[in-house]
């Protein structure tokens, strides 16, 4: 025999039943929450830690002090002696030494560290572009010192360094298919702020 509305709603062990129910979906949804929020969390520490030890490395380092600075001093580890060799990285030793790596001729040993240098900086941006397309980051890419690392490469806004460097970079990083770097460029720097050749090309 069915029952009707009235009956169901004056039977105590429905009302039991219902309840029951809500509370677990209540408790479902907490704890769904819960659980994203911890997992957000430990993104975040593994991308927090994945950044230290990026910026750890001496290269990488190296190559941020030559873009945030105008002609800075930049020292690096040499096996054969005891102290560090170092160098005044000028925007005409950038711009030869990107422009000798992308024709293939011999670089001096300065021009090899500064080659070398921003090659591990791409390196990592390619890395961090690579874990947001398999979702193990997102909005994490918007934080700060990721931010700026993608801004000291593609946005025309920063005054450190003159757009014939800005240029001959965003022309190395084309030529070598540093294209995760690339492709955050073009989601993290509005089109007006972007130089024009740090635009990834269209693959035929």
């Amino acid at each position: 025999m069915s029952t009707t509305p009235g009956q169901w709603y004056r039977d105590p062990e429905k009302w039991l039943q219902l309840l029951t129910l809500v509370g677990g979906l209540t408790a479902f949804g907490i704890g769904l929450n819960e659980y994203r929020q911890e997992q957000r969390w430990k993104r975040l520490e593994y991308f927090t830690q994945l950044m230290q030890s990026v910026e750890a490395e001496p290269e990488v380092r190296g190559a941020l002090t030559m873009l945030e600075y105008r002609q800075p001093r930049v020292c690096v580890a040499d096996p054969g002696a005891d102290a560090p060799r170092c160098f005044v990285a000028t925007d005409s030793l950038l711009t030869a030494a990107l422009d000798g790596a992308m024709h293939q001729r011999a670089l001096t040993p300065d021009e090899h560290q500064v080659v070398y240098s921003l090659d591990r900086l791409l390196a990592a941006l390619d890395r961090l572009e690579y874990l947001q397309t398999q979702g193990f980051v997102e909005e994490e890419l918007r934080h700060p010192t990721a931010a700026y690392w993608i801004a000291l490469i593609g946005d025309r806004r920063g005054r450190a360094k003159p757009a014939s460097v800005h240029a001959k970079l965003c022309d190395y990083v084309r030529y070598f298919e540093y294209d995760g770097a690339l492709r955050l460029i073009a989601r993290y720097t509005a089109p007006r702020d972007r130089i024009p050749q740090c635009t990834l090309s269209a693959r035929p």
